[in-house]
């Protein structure tokens, strides 16, 4: 599974110093990765490799920054207390604003 971001890099993000949570963060980042790559859809090829490594650019940073942002979204509200907030297959804005422009519509 591709994760966009490291244990450590979103632990740091979320200013977390123990390990106690280690596994669910981790489930985070490879759930929160896969909704982000699913949401840019046709450019995904600019993030990641038919290998899954990723590629160093401006691409993917935002979408490392969005991930991000999405996990402290995530971890603030673990039983879905906001959920009202979003509708079905929406991401916060705040996650959108950095790679709704890296999204390409493609048909299936």
């Amino acid at each position: 599974m591709i994760e966009l971001v490291t244990l450590e890099e979103a632990k740091l993000h979320l200013r977390i110093d123990d390990d106690y949570g280690d596994s669910d963060l981790e489930i985070k980042i490879q759930g929160g990765s896969a909704a982000i790559l699913s949401f840019i859809q046709g450019s995904r090829e600019l993030v990641v490799d038919n290998t899954g490594m990723l590629l160093e650019g401006e691409p993917l940073k935002r979408c490392q920054t969005a991930l991000l942002v999405l996990l402290g979204y995530l971890d603030r509200n673990r039983g879905g207390e906001e959920e009202e907030k979003l509708k079905q297959g929406e991401l916060p804005y705040a996650v959108t604003m950095l790679i709704y422009d890296l999204r390409r519509t493609t048909i299936i």
